[in-house]
């Protein structure tokens, strides 16, 4: 089972989503608990071992306002995927930037909290003490442009 749920507890996810800001970290928390008990029960039946992942963001508040940066989520998970493309797109009409870069670009005038990158966005859940070895990397296979801009 693979979870994908963009993004609990903060306004950046897609359109029309319901955000609870008070709840939504801890309601993730309790739904992950939930799949990874069920799994293991049915496990427990068939003597095997069922995989549960998710669709991590890179969004450094995306990663905050759901509690993704929670080692616990990683006691109920087996790896989670980050996704290290669409930082920039259509949504901001008005900025530009890199699709997927990898790391900081030392000439961006944006302040910090709208610089995004893959390292910064692996540093944010390996500094909170998720394994390396529990993170996947997303990369896009299509690039993005933009007019008028």
């Amino acid at each position: 089972v693979d979870i994908d749920w963009e993004w609990p507890g903060s306004n950046n996810g897609l359109e029309g989503n319901t955000v609870d800001t008070v709840n939504d970290k801890n309601n993730f928390r309790l739904l992950l608990k939930e799949f990874r008990t069920q799994l293991d029960a049915y496990g427990a039946t068939t003597g095997k071992h069922y995989t549960l992942s998710a669709f991590l963001p890179a969004n450094p508040s995306d990663i905050t306002a759901g509690g993704w940066n929670n080692p616990e989520l990683f006691t109920y998970l087996d790896y989670g995927n980050v996704q290290g493309y669409d930082f920039w797109g259509g949504w901001a009409p008005t900025q530009t930037g890199h699709q997927g870069n990898l790391y900081d670009d030392p000439n961006d005038t944006r302040p910090a909290n709208q610089r995004y990158s893959v390292d910064k966005a692996i540093k944010q859940y390996t500094n909170a003490g998720i394994k390396p070895s529990q993170l996947g990397l997303g990369l896009a296979m299509y690039g993005r442009g933009w007019t008028g801009v």
